[in-house]
């Protein structure tokens, strides 16, 4: 079962480093995170989250820190929501997309303006939709094929 799980990680890694290849300012590393604090998995978790920041800050232009307060706004964000909401359900996964979406049009804003980048708003505006508005389905595929995958691990 930890060989199957350390393998669909990988395939997940691998996945989402291609989406971001091809969606440049979408981070498809955020569902599989997601989904992994739904588990409740915290040294998986933990693991993921540090793999996924070794991608994201060295891909990035900005300062060290974006992903940091990227991440950790994520995990504020589900401590919070758990309090209101069953973590599993379609309903919080869409507040938590939005609640991402404009946190990450606040933490780019405000990096960028710090280091004095240049930053076209309209594109900032995009990436953050695009945030949003993707986080659900490929959180929803990740969650079903990962069930999938888990339960036949079970049975062997």
């Amino acid at each position: 079962m930890l060989i199957k799980n350390i393998l669909w990680w990988l395939m997940y890694a691998a996945v989402a480093t291609w989406l971001q290849a091809r969606l440049p300012g979408l981070d498809a590393f955020l569902p599989g995170l997601l989904l992994s604090l739904q588990e409740r998995r915290w040294q998986q978790t933990g693991w993921l989250m540090l793999a996924a920041l070794a991608v994201q800050e060295g891909t990035g232009t900005l300062a060290f820190g974006a992903g940091v307060l990227w991440y950790g706004m994520l995990i504020v964000c589900f401590a919070v929501g758990r309090l209101f909401f069953v973590t599993s359900s379609l309903v919080f996964v869409l507040i938590l997309a939005a609640v991402m979406g404009g946190a990450h049009a606040l933490i780019l804003y405000a990096l960028s303006s710090l280091q004095h980048l240049p930053l076209s708003l309209t594109r900032l505006v995009e990436q953050s939709l695009a945030q949003a508005l993707l986080v659900p389905p490929l959180w929803g595929a990740a969650y079903l094929i990962r069930n999938k995958a888990m339960r036949h691990a079970d049975a062997v």
